[in-house]
């Protein structure tokens, strides 16, 4: 802008002396021809001197002058766009979302620093200025952060994530610092980055350890479940719990039969020690952690009362650590570590050892009754070896022959034994049953739906067959299950008011395309008018749809099934004491004053025999011979798994009610049918002496007073 003016101002200037110039000229020439006087051609010439020079300096000034103000706003502009840089550079500062420190780089003494930098300190600003980074750091890491700055004024940048820094209140935090050396010109300053990692830090600990815990407690169950023999089993799990905890020495001691814990596997332990562990009145050490059934650690052994004055060989021991082995919620035994050195026990290594504890309860338990059955089945042949070289030497004596009679009593005993371990075990394999018949019956399914198999029958007829095949394998696992649960009483029941008639309104409606198949008729008598139960509405509907189709299976088509149902109480159900007896021995005696609805199912079919009418409620009592079974469900007098009634019995028992079945015995031709009766508890607030439906009528007695169905 300046340059312009000037360039101006010069023609101006030139312009003006040249109009000057040729005002002399002229003038000089008009006075040389008009002779005038050469003084009044001086005076102009000077006039006109004067008046050139008075314009030059006024244009000078007037020139300046622009060129002043012009420089002034040039200035001004500069001015506003460093603000707004300073602006945009501070707001940066302040939005960014970590805390950025500037140092200078000679001096040490902060420059700058933004909110989230004075948040994450605790020092406001004005304190702030007069620190060096050196003041932010404990003692301890002082040598770190100096590291860091040499290597950010050697390198021009640095980064660590291990230094501690000290807020204003005292406490410390780990931070994570990444710098970088910025060259102003006249000054070097140091722009840094600060992130508080203490939380990353010890999350990333604690994922580590856990990662450590879990791969010793997969090693630990891995080792454990290569070996079967119990003892094997034992020293496997105590060295590798030993060696996990990096501890001196540990025991496991088993709990027998009469209460007692006794040593099976010690490491590094002296005799007196192991003794004085689990001596005194309570059981010692492992006696409390048994009877407790949680952890105990202790820093000192020989403070605790009772371990004093143990020999020379058994002193020194200081951390000790115990927790109890779990089987099915059952303590079968302790299991206990040793360090010689002072041993503080962490809540998670507490955890772990409590983790691993109930991890190998349930391996020692397995091992233990492998080596039972084996011990039993050795037995067993035994007995049998000795049964038939008795049944050889049967005409020699009387005497032999009660003998091996008595043989024979005792290896049914043992036989009846395993086959409640049989049980247990077919229960644990119907577990795994579960995840292969899931995978053939999901394969099948996505096969069957297949495009490519439209051309195909046969392959589709084998995949139907497959299907249901599975399904069938399916429902039986699935009742094996819940026998289980139900033998071990360990199924849930949700207990709720509800109404019967609504339970056998969903129930006929899944057997409505049964029913029409094989024209049967379900007739109701009087269910409206009756009060509600209390029970799992899931578990009744299951337990009258096995009532119904096993009325189903036996009722010849064309035929009728009744359901009726009353309340009844203990005067009511007294004329059948000795039935109920026959079926639950217990249940007569815990009627006490409460109200039950009585619901029968009776068919016209061939009826059961007075022998067997408590036996079809055994498991797997329908088995028979293999001749008998049917592959469909609810085929004519077709036999299953004989674990429907069982389910029903266990069900009905779990809501503190009963079952039983009346028949006047077996006669195909006569179709004298038989009639299942259920026992369900009322609500709490239905009494015996405030039900007027309770009575001795029968509602069996007379035909059918309902519709059908």
């Amino acid at each position: 802008m300046s340059v312009r003016n000037d360039r101006v101002y010069l023609i101006v200037v030139s312009v003006s002396a040249l109009l000057v110039l040729g005002v002399l000229a002229a003038s000089f020439v008009v006075y040389r021809r008009h002779d005038f006087p050469l003084l009044d051609f001086l005076a102009l010439v000077l006039f006109l001197l004067v008046s050139c020079i008075v314009f030059m300096v006024v244009s000078y000034r007037k020139t300046r002058s622009v060129n002043e103000l012009a420089h002034l706003h040039e200035l001004m502009q500069y001015q506003r766009e460093l603000d707004k840089i300073a602006r945009r550079y501070r707001s940066l500062l302040e939005g960014a979302g970590t805390a950025v420190f500037v140092f200078n780089a000679d001096t040490g003494l902060l420059v700058e620093v933004n909110r989230r930098g004075t948040e994450l300190l605790g020092y406001s600003k004005e304190e702030m200025v007069t620190l060096k980074g050196k003041d932010l750091v404990p003692e301890e890491d002082q040598e770190k952060f100096s590291l860091l700055v040499l290597r950010v004024v050697r390198r021009g940048r640095g980064r660590t994530d291990g230094i501690a820094f000290r807020r204003k209140g005292g406490d410390r935090f780990l931070g994570e610092v990444e710098a970088r050396l910025i060259d102003l010109g006249d000054e070097k300053v140091v722009h840094a980055t600060i992130r508080d990692i203490t939380f990353k830090h010890r999350a990333e600990r604690e994922i580590r350890q856990r990662n450590r815990e879990l791969t010793s407690l997969v090693n630990i169950i891995t080792r454990a479940n290569q070996e079967m023999e119990l003892e094997t089993v034992l020293d496997v799990t105590l060295r590798e719990t030993i060696e996990v905890f990096g501890v001196d020495g540990g025991g496991i001691h088993l709990r027998e039969r009469d209460g007692t814990l006794r040593p099976a596997a010690t490491c590094s332990v002296p005799d007196r020690l192991r003794e004085a562990l689990d001596a005194g009145a309570d059981g010692g050490l492992l006696g409390r952690v048994a009877a407790t059934r949680g952890p105990l650690a202790l820093d000192d052994l020989a403070m605790e009362g009772g371990m004093a004055g143990l020999s020379d060989e058994s002193a020194g021991w200081t951390g000790f650590a115990a927790v109890p082995l779990f089987a099915k919620n059952r303590v079968t035994g302790v299991m206990y570590l040793l360090n010689r050195q002072a041993r503080s026990f962490t809540d998670e290594e507490l955890k772990l050892f409590f983790s691993i504890a109930g991890q190998m309860g349930i391996i020692i338990e397995n091992a233990r009754l492998f080596n039972e059955l084996k011990w039993k089945s050795d037995e067993l042949m035994g007995s049998f070896r000795l049964l038939e070289k008795s049944s050889h030497e049967l005409a020699l004596s009387q005497h032999r022959l009660r003998t091996n009679l008595t043989l024979v009593e005792r290896a049914n005993q043992e036989l009846e034994r395993i086959d409640r371990m049989k049980n247990n075990f077919l229960g644990m394999i119907s577990h795994e049953f579960r995840t292969p018949l899931t995978s053939i019956i999901s394969g099948t399914d996505f096969l069957r739906s297949s495009s490519s198999l439209a051309g195909d029958p046969d392959s589709r007829q084998v995949l139907d067959m497959i299907h249901e095949g599975g399904e069938r394998l399916f429902e039986i696992v699935n009742d094996i299950l819940k026998v289980a649960r139900l033998e071990a009483k360990s199924a849930t029941v949700t207990r709720r008011a509800l109404h019967i008639s609504q339970v056998f309104s969903q129930v006929v409606t899944k057997l409505e395309p049964l029913l029409a198949e094989r024209s049967l008729r379900i007739a109701f008598n009087n269910l409206e008018g009756l009060p509600h139960c209390i029970g799992d509405q899931e578990c009744f509907e299951e337990i009258f749809s096995e009532l119904l189709e096993n009325s189903v299976k036996f009722t010849p088509d064309g035929g009728t099934i009744i359901i009726s149902a009353r309340v009844v109480d203990r005067r009511a159900l007294a004329p059948k004491r000795e039935i109920l007896a026959r079926f639950n021995a217990d249940f007569p005696t815990q009627i006490g004053d409460r109200c039950y609805l009585e619901v029968a199912v009776r068919d016209n079919g061939i009826g059961v025999s007075h022998d067997e009418q408590v036996k079809i409620f055994d498991k797997f009592y329908e088995i028979g011979d293999i001749r008998h079974h049917s592959s469909g469900k609810f085929k004519f007098q077709g036999k299953g798994t004989g674990l429907g009634l069982a389910i029903v019995k266990g069900m009905v028992e779990a809501h503190g009610g009963m079952v039983w079945v009346e028949s006047p015995g077996v006669d195909p031709e006569a179709r004298f049918g038989s009639a299942f009766l259920v026992l369900i508890p009322l609500e709490e607030s239905l009494r015996a002496p405030v039900i007027p439906l309770a009575g001795p009528r029968d509602p069996l007695a007379g035909g059918i007073p309902g519709e059908g169905v």
